[in-house]
């Protein structure tokens, strides 16, 4: 694409609306609603021995392995590998979460969780938004 294609009062119209639909799902269907989607689980991921490991999708794309995962009360740690070259981190909407970290690094932290469900989360912007949450069931 030619550089200075739109200047002036353009060209931050155009830079406007790239930031507000990026990270957005389209309502396209059949193969262009497939185009570009990460594989992601809907199986749930359990916690085995206090520790939830939920890593970031490796090729970029806005998501977790799963869409769910499963733990039992009490302690928790929430840990994210990262292999994408774009930042990610886990959070707990509402509530604690690990550091940004950038391609192979890890995002953790620890909590106590109760039974229920909660929504745990990349709280970089866009990013939930752009699908990269899901929800724990806890009993």
């Amino acid at each position: 694409m030619p550089s200075d294609l739109v200047s002036g009062q353009d060209a931050r119209d155009v830079a406007a609306y790239v930031a507000a639909v990026a990270g957005k799902r389209g309502k396209d269907v059949g193969a262009l609603a497939a185009a570009g989607a990460p594989k992601v689980s809907n199986k749930p991921i359990a916690a085995k021995s206090g520790v939830l490991t939920m890593d970031a999708d490796p090729t970029g794309a806005l998501a977790f392995a799963s869409t769910k995962a499963t733990a039992v009360a009490g302690a928790l740690e929430f840990v994210m590998g990262n292999e994408s070259a774009v930042q990610h981190n886990i959070a707990l909407e509402g509530g604690p979460e690990g550091p940004v970290v950038g391609q192979g690094g890890t995002s953790k932290f620890s909590t106590d969780v109760k039974a229920g469900e909660y929504t745990y989360l990349c709280t970089v912007p866009g990013h939930a938004d752009g699908g990269m949450k899901g929800t724990l069931t806890v009993k």
